[in-house]
């Protein structure tokens, strides 16, 4: 059976599997299934033996603790239905990385609610949020929704923002006062900002390709900064700083010097923030997730 498109069957053993099982199944599916998972699919990999009323209207309580659902959010599963199915007791690590073209940052923050446990959360390359009445714009909107989420998702410890290169730049503090990463997401100890792939060209000369990512780098940085800044003005004992992933790492020297070239410039020129273009399209998910 070819696991990328064919069907999964509507009947298995896979209810009788141990739940450390079923979430190395998920992740299996979610990194080489690209089509998703439906929800019939996902109630049938999460059920268990024990766990059926007969009523079809009865959410399913599941102790999972991970869950990965790269490309299926906003595609064939919504986190409204996502909400409505299922009961999760003790998820700690959600991947949602990948979404389709119908995700929502409203039905997101819904879902968040009902997640208390929440520890590791991977957004990795949604699009900014759509525009309500209270918001001006897609930028308001998107920080309000992240602001949202930083006074929910309490016990948050690592954030994927991967490939959301589009919209990070409203991080920054001069545009941001509405995420508190000194309180209610003070726990974020690491957050991922990496780009995805980098050219495949580097050399001293870079070009235009290259230079745009340089700055998409001077850019995460940048906001690396801003956070812990504001952590520091409050002077917290339990708010360390923040730790930042890029995608790349500080072993590889060609990158590293050409990154600290470009942030040391930014600094001395007193040069606005930089902003990166052109968000990529491969996804790199942090193995925690």
């Amino acid at each position: 059976m070819n696991i990328y498109t064919h069907p999964l069957p509507a009947h298995s053993n896979v209810p009788y599997l141990p739940l450390h099982l079923k979430e190395l199944l998920l992740t299996y599916l979610a990194r080489y299934r690209l089509t998703g998972l439906t929800l019939d699919q996902l109630q049938h990999l999460l059920a268990e033996s024990n766990n059926n009323t007969g009523d079809p209207s009865d959410r399913i309580r599941t102790n999972i603790k991970h869950l990965d659902l790269s490309h299926s959010i906003g595609s064939s599963i919504s986190c409204d239905e996502l909400d409505r199915s299922f009961a999760f007791t003790s998820l700690t690590h959600l991947c949602l990385a990948n979404p389709g073209t119908k995700t929502s940052w409203s039905s997101l923050l819904i879902l968040s609610r009902n997640q208390p446990h929440l520890t590791h959360l991977s957004l990795a390359y949604w699009p900014m949020a759509s525009p309500s009445p209270e918001d001006d714009d897609r930028v308001s909107a998107t920080l309000q929704s992240l602001s949202r989420l930083s006074s929910t998702l309490t016990k948050l410890q690592y954030l994927d923002l991967e490939g959301c290169s589009e919209w990070i730049s409203i991080l920054l503090s001069d545009r941001n006062h509405r995420v508190d990463w000194s309180g209610g997401w003070k726990h974020v100890r690491c957050l991922n900002l990496s780009q995805g792939p980098m050219p495949i060209a580097i050399s001293l000369e870079g070009g235009q390709p290259m230079e745009n990512w340089i700055q998409g780098e001077v850019l995460a940085r940048q906001i690396g900064d801003d956070i812990n800044n504001v952590r520091k003005y409050v002077g917290k004992l339990d708010v360390p700083p923040i730790r930042l992933e890029q995608g790349w790492s500080p072993d590889n020297f060609m990158i590293k010097f050409l990154v600290d070239r470009a942030y040391e410039r930014s600094r001395v020129e007193g040069s606005s923030h930089a902003t990166a273009t052109d968000a990529p399209t491969v996804q790199f998910r942090d193995p925690e997730l």
